[in-house]
């Protein structure tokens, strides 16, 4: 019994990261369906709720400059 312990453990150890890695593969989100094209008909109420955001470094910089 005890030459098989080092086996026993090496599989336990294998199976111990095969269900970590089964759970983790499971748990993880599921694509979303993809939708149907929308028309172009539908004009958005807020012009800047499409363009991508702007970031503003310029009172940083003007404060690095003073230093």
């Amino acid at each position: 019994m005890y030459e098989l312990l080092p086996y026993i453990w090496i599989l336990f150890m294998v199976g111990l990261i095969g269900a970590t890695i089964t759970v983790a593969m499971m748990g993880r989100p599921k694509k979303a369906p993809k939708k149907a094209p929308v028309q172009a008909v539908e004009v958005a109420a807020d012009p800047l709720a499409e363009s991508e955001p702007v970031l503003d470094f310029g009172d940083e910089l003007a404060q690095m400059d003073k230093k």
